[in-house]
C-alpha cells in the first residue's frame, strides 16, 4: 500500500501549459477548466522556459506528477519500497506496491519514528513533527527538460546520530544545487531500534543469520530505485554521487565499505563521520545481546511480541542514548571493520571528497580541571601527560576549552583522517579533504548555551546550510563572505558530482590527497590549502583507537 496521506488525482495534460505559467509566476497551482486552459493557450499565452517534468512520470510503482516551482520541478514522498510495517518490521525493504492512478508527490512524507529531545540551535537534527512506519520514501528535485539529459545525480542521506532524521528540513532542501545542474535526491531510512535493532531471533529469521542494519539496508534500496529510475527525471544513472552529514556521512563510509553497494554510486562526499576510530562498528554478537536486553526492558519474549508493540513504545523504551542501535558489524552488509577492508583493498574504490569542521564537539559545562585531567589519564594512560602538552589545561575554563578542542579532534578531524589515510593507501580514485572554519552568524537568543553564551563556532553541521545552498533557511544576518563561500562550496560539491574533482573556473585550487598529504582544503576564511593541524594528537590517538 502507499500511505494514504498521498493523494492520488488524474491529470489533465491539457492544463499543463497554463498551470506552469501560474507557478512559475509565483501564483501557485490553480483550478481551471479544460476549455479555459485552452482559450488561453489559443489567445498566445505561451509557457516560460522551465523544466517540463511536470508530466506523469512512469516510476517503480505507478506514475508520479511532481510540482512545477522557480524553473525546477520538485517530487516529494515518492515510495521506494513497501510500508516496513507489521511482519515486514526488521525486515529488508521490499519492492514498492503499485499503486491506481497517478501518484501526486506534492508533499514530504513523514519521518521515520523517533525520539524527540532537542539539538543544538540551528543544527541539522531539529526533530520532525510527523511521524509514521510508512516511511520509505524519496523526494527528487529537477530542472531537465527531458528525460534525455543525463545530469549528475546526487543523494542526501540525512544525518541523525542513526536516531533521529528526516527529509524536509529545511537546511535539506535540494532546489539551490538542482538549479546548479544535478538531480537531487534525498532518502528516508528507518532510524534507532527500529532501524538498527539486532536480535538471536531476526538472525534466525534471516537467511544469512544477520540482523540489524534495517536502515542501512533502506539506503541500499533507494539506491537501487535511483538506478533503475532516475533517468526518467533527467539524471545519469552512471553519476551517482552520495552525501551526508553525520551519522548520513558514517552511512557513506558503510556504503563504500560494503560489497552489497557495489556499482550503485560513482562518488561519495562525507561530511564528519565514518566508521573509523571511536565510531568502529560493534560485532554482531554484542548488538544481538544488547537486543536482547532490550527485549526484555519491554517485556518481550520474542520477535512476535516485540512486532506486537506500538512503534511509539519502543521508541520511547530505546531512549536518547546512541550506540544501541547502530550499524554493526554483521559479516554480510558490513563483512569487517572498515579499517580491515581498506586495509585489504576490498572498499568500493569511487572518488571521494570528506572532511569535518573547526568545533564539531560542544563544549561540557560541567567539565572541570580535575575531571579533565582525570579522563586523560583513564583513557590514555601514559599518554595523558603527552596530551595535556599538547592540549593544556591550568584552570576550570582552559580544561573546558582543551577538552572541547580534543573532543573535536576525536570525533571530527581525526574519524577524517583515519578515513582518507585508508583510502589513500589502498585506493586509486581521486580523494579529497576539507576542514570548514567559517562560523554562521547565530544570534545570541538561540546558542544553545543561552544569549550570553559564546558563539559556538564552525559546529557539527554548520557546513550543511552552506553546500546545499540555503543559509536562507535561517532568518539571520549573513554577510557577503557567507553567501561567497556558500556559492563556493556548491560550485565544488557540483563539479566534484559532474567530473569527479572539485575545481573550476574561478575557484581556489582544491589539490588531491595524493598530491598534498599534509594539507586540507580550508573552507571558510581565505579559501585555500592550509597545513593539517594536530598531527602530533593523532599519533596519540592512532596508538590508542588502532589504525
Amino acid at each position: 500500500m502507499v500511505s494514504k496521506y498521498l493523494l492520488r488525482m488524474p491529470v489533465k495534460s491539457a492544463v499543463d501549459p497554463l498551470r506552469r505559467l501560474l507557478q512559475a509566476s509565483g501564483r501557485g497551482e490553480q483550478r481551471m477548466t479544460k476549455g479555459f486552459a485552452i482559450a488561453l493557450m489559443l489567445c498566445g499565452f505561451a509557457s516560460p522556459a522551465i523544466a517540463r517534468i511536470d508530466r506523469p512520470v512512469a516510476v517503480d510503482g505507478g506514475e508520479v506528477v511532481g510540482v512545477a516551482a522557480g524553473g525546477l520541478v520538485e517530487f516529494k514522498g515518492i515510495p521506494f519500497a513497501r510500508p516496513p510495517v507489521d511482519a515486514l518490521r526488521w525486515q529488508p525493504p521490499q519492492p514498492v506496491e503499485r499503486w491506481q492512478g497517478v501518484l501526486r508527490a506534492d508533499r514530504f512524507a513523514p519521518a521515520c519514528p523517533q525520539l524527540g529531545g532537542g539539538a543544538m540551535a540551528g543544527d541539522s537534527a531539529v526533530l520532525p513533527e510527523r511521524e509514521n512506519e510508512d516511511c520509505l520514501y524519496l523526494n527528487v528535485w529537477t530542472a531537465a527538460d527531458s528525460a534525455e539529459e543525463k545530469r549528475p545525480v546526487m543523494v542526501w542521506i540525512y544525518g541523525g546520530g542513526y536516531r533521529a532524521g528526516a527529509t524536509d528540513l529545511p537546511q535539506y532542501d535540494g532546489a539551490a544545487l538542482a538549479g546548479k545542474g544535478v538531480v537531487f535526491v534525498s532518502i528516508a531510512y528507518r532510524v534507532g531500534v527500529l532501524g538498527f535493532l539486532a536480535h538471536p531471533g531476526l538472525s534466525a529469521e534471516s537467511p544469512r543469520h544477520v540482523s540489524g542494519n534495517y536502515g542501512l539496508q533502506d539506503q541500499i534500496a533507494a539506491l537501487d530505485w535511483i538506478r533503475r529510475n532516475i533517468a526518467s527525471f533527467g539524471g545519469d544513472p552512471e553519476r551517482i554521487t552520495i552525501f551526508g552529514q553525520s551519522a548520513g556521512s558514517m552511512s557513506t563510509s558503510y556504503l563504500s565499505a560494503s560489497p552489497l553497494a557495489t556499482g550503485k554510486f560513482h562518488r561519495l562526499i562525507g561530511e564528519t563521520g565514518a566508521g573509523f576510530g571511536l565510531l568502529t562498528p560493534r560485532p554482531l554478537a554484542q548488538a544481538e545481546a544488547e537486543g536482547l536486553n532490550f527485549a526484555r526492558k519491554v517485556g518481550a519474549e520474542g520477535v512476535d511480541d516485540l512486532r506486537s508493540l506500538p512503534a511509539a513504545t519502543l521508541v520511547r523504551a530505546a531512549g536518547p542514548a546512541s550506540g544501541s542501535f547502530e550499524p554493526n558489524r554483521d559479516g554480510w552488509l558490513v563483512p569487517a571493520t572498515l579499517a580491515e577492508i581498506y586495509r585489504n583493498g576490498a572498499q568500493n574504490d569511487v572518488d571521494m571528497l570528506i572532511g569535518s569542521n573547526a568545533d564539531e564537539a560542544g563544549e561540557d559545562p560541567a567539565m572541570t580541571l580535575a575531571a579533565y585531567r582525570d579522563r586523560l589519564q583513564s583513557t590514555y594512560g601514559r599518554d595523558a601527560e603527552a596530551l595535556l602538552r599538547l592540549h593544556p589545561a591550568t584552570s576550570d575554563a582552559e580544561a573546558r576549552a582543551s577538552h572541547r578542542q580534543l573532543s573535536t579532534i576525536t570525533l571530527g578531524d581525526y574519524t577524517m583522517y583515519s578515513w582518507a589515510r585508508a583510502q589513500a593507501r589502498t585506493g586509486t580514485a581521486p580523494l579529497y579533504v576539507y576542514r570548514f572554519i567559517q562560523n554562521p552568524p547565530i544570534p545570541k537568543s538561540e546558542r544553545p548555551g543561552g544569549p550570553d553564551a559564546a558563539s559556538p563556532g564552525a559546529w557539527h553541521g554548520a557546513e550543511i546550510a552552506y553546500a546545499l545552498g540555503n543559509l536562507d533557511s535561517k532568518a539571520w544576518p549573513w554577510s557577503a563572505a557567507d553567501r561567497r563561500l556558500s556559492d563556493q562550496m556548491m560550485a565544488y560539491w557540483v563539479n566534484f558530482a559532474a567530473n569527479g574533482t572539485p575545481n573550476g573556473p574561478g575557484l581556489p585550487h582544491w589539490p588531491t590527497y595524493h598530491e598534498a598529504p599534509d594539507k586540507v582544503m580550508q573552507l571558510g576564511g581565505e579559501v585555500g590549502a592550509t597545513a593539517r593541524l594536530f598531527l602530533p594528537t593523532m599519533e596519540i590517538l592512532d596508538r590508542h583507537l588502532g589504525r
